[in-house]
């Protein structure tokens, strides 16, 4: 099985954040990273199915990217020609920036308190309970810490995944997140990308949704102390 190198660009905190955590659980980050990649290769194919990012919005990532930070790390890993070839299958297929898939890769991940929060992900794994977000009847944990790290290992961002899908309808990779990590989209409407054609009509459309409610809400309000000028 021979490797290759592969290269992105990732803001140096994410970077500086995700190498502390992988060096206190003893991981070697470019074959975690390759397997991961692996991994996360076909739910990034299924869920960008039949789409394909537009020029304008794939320049407004990459533009989104290098603003985050000019000392943005540039990152080399070896990872297995079969890893390499699928990823490069779907940036062709999908027009995505490479840089942004694995970033928000990371993001995932990383799975901070904010993140899980914004997308009503509960911060413990709880299986088989009703209420309060979870959802049943999701695989359990293994009590084995050996069996629970290849159960991980197999499948990292299950509970994720399951979750994200389950509040918003979409995968991971096409749930919006703040447009503050726009740098990280796997995919944009063009509706959403500043400057462009369709942007522009959805703003005036929404400016003239607006105005409308206000008239409506106007026209209905009670002339309650209006003073009647007829008299």
């Amino acid at each position: 099985m021979g490797l290759q190198k592969i290269s992105f660009r990732v803001p140096p905190g994410l970077w500086q954040a995700f190498a502390l955590q992988a060096n206190q659980l003893f991981l070697s980050r470019a074959p975690f990273l390759d397997h991961m990649i692996a991994r996360e290769t076909p739910h990034l194919a299924e869920d960008l199915a039949g789409r394909k990012l537009s020029v304008a919005a794939k320049r407004h990532i990459s533009g989104m990217l290098k603003k985050e930070g000019a000392q943005t790390a540039s990152v080399n890993i070896e990872v297995t020609r079969e890893t390499a070839t699928a990823l490069n299958q779907i940036i062709r297929d999908s027009n995505i920036v490479r840089d942004a898939f694995i970033c928000r890769l990371i993001i995932f991940l990383r799975g901070s308190d904010s993140l899980l929060k914004n997308l009503g992900v509960p911060l413990e794994v709880k299986t088989n309970i009703h209420g309060s977000g979870h959802i049943t009847g999701l695989e359990a944990m293994p009590s084995s810490p050996l069996k629970a790290m290849e159960a991980v290992r197999d499948d990292p961002l299950y509970y994720i995944r399951e979750h994200v899908t389950n509040n918003w309808g979409t995968g991971i990779y096409t749930v919006q997140l703040p447009r503050a990590l726009d740098w990280a989209a796997c995919f944009i409407e063009d509706k959403d990308v500043p400057g462009t054609e369709a942007y522009k009509v959805d703003q005036r459309l929404s400016a003239e949704m607006f105005a409308l409610l206000e008239r409506d809400a106007f026209a209905n309000e009670p002339l309650i102390g209006r003073k009647d000028d007829s008299k």
